[in-house]
């Protein structure tokens, strides 16, 4: 049996292809810890230290369409208006803050959103400055093309995305016809700093969707590749949504209640 991949524990892993034993697994992906109202911040106050710290200049609105971006913030049903954390933005520390008079809901965040890789490097992203790289960063997946998708190795979708095979584009052109907001291939760093590329990333009113094409099932290698990176998704909180061939042929009739799921209408 494989050991524990935390620095400094020498314990087995809960099973055979985890990253963990079960203690460390706990540790890192239970019930957030209580935090102390005392000492949230918020959008504004995180946006005034990312500039103290680093330079960077992003107003409190523009961060929090990346926390929406990442799936830790959406809006109320209802057109209520504001914010309310989703489950993984709660894991990474955020709060509720309910409506007050004329106000609306907003979340705030436990100072330790400040060295969150995932959110300085999807900051550094959205104002186009170079990434936070650290020594735990690193990728976990890859497809066997690795190359980017472009004109001679590619097709091009409805919305002008360059994607790799009859599935993905499939994918999203229904994404692009039903008006689902969505990006190809865009990376998403965990909790840890570690890097993974979904195939696609879909924004739902109940927070992010990340949609994978498994395209070559029944490959032994592919297939245990595929397994690891369930695991991640798992281990992380995020929502996955599987499509494999035999979906294709039905596929808007399969991806519509896949989104229903989601409050995501998809009749026009």
């Amino acid at each position: 049996m494989a050991k524990c991949t935390v620095a400094g524990c020498d314990r087995d892993v809960s099973k055979p292809g985890f990253k963990f034993c079960y203690p460390c697994w706990k540790k890192n992906n239970g019930k957030p810890a209580p935090v102390d109202p005392e000492t949230l911040i918020n959008a504004t106050m995180i946006s005034e230290a990312l500039k103290n710290k680093h330079s960077w200049n992003i107003s409190s609105r523009k961060l929090n369409a990346v926390f929406n971006e990442l799936g830790w913030i959406t809006k109320p049903p209802y057109n209520q208006g504001g914010w309310k954390a989703t489950k993984t933005g709660k894991r990474n520390g955020g709060a509720d803050i309910p409506f007050k008079g004329d106000g609306s809901p907003y979340v705030k965040w436990a100072p330790e959103i400040l060295e969150n890789k995932a959110l300085l490097n999807a900051v550094s992203r959205t104002l186009g400055v170079p990434k936070v790289e650290t020594s735990t960063t690193q990728s976990v997946f890859s497809d066997e093309n690795t190359e980017a998708p472009n004109k001679s190795n590619s097709m091009k979708s409805s919305d002008g995305h360059w994607v790799r095979s009859r599935g993905e584009l499939l994918i999203d052109n229904y994404l692009f016809g039903t008006r689902i907001a969505h990006a190809y291939e865009q990376e998403i760093y965990l909790q840890d700093g570690t890097k993974m590329v979904p195939d696609f990333m879909a924004i739902t009113p109940k927070g992010n969707v990340y949609i994978e094409f498994w395209g070559m099932e029944g490959n032994p290698e592919y297939d245990k590749r595929r397994e690891a990176k369930k695991k991640l998704y798992k281990e992380n909180g995020l929502e996955l949504v599987e499509i494999f061939p035999k979906h294709l042929d039905k596929l808007d009739a399969y991806l519509n209640a896949v989104f229903a799921r989601y409050a995501v209408k998809t009749a026009f």
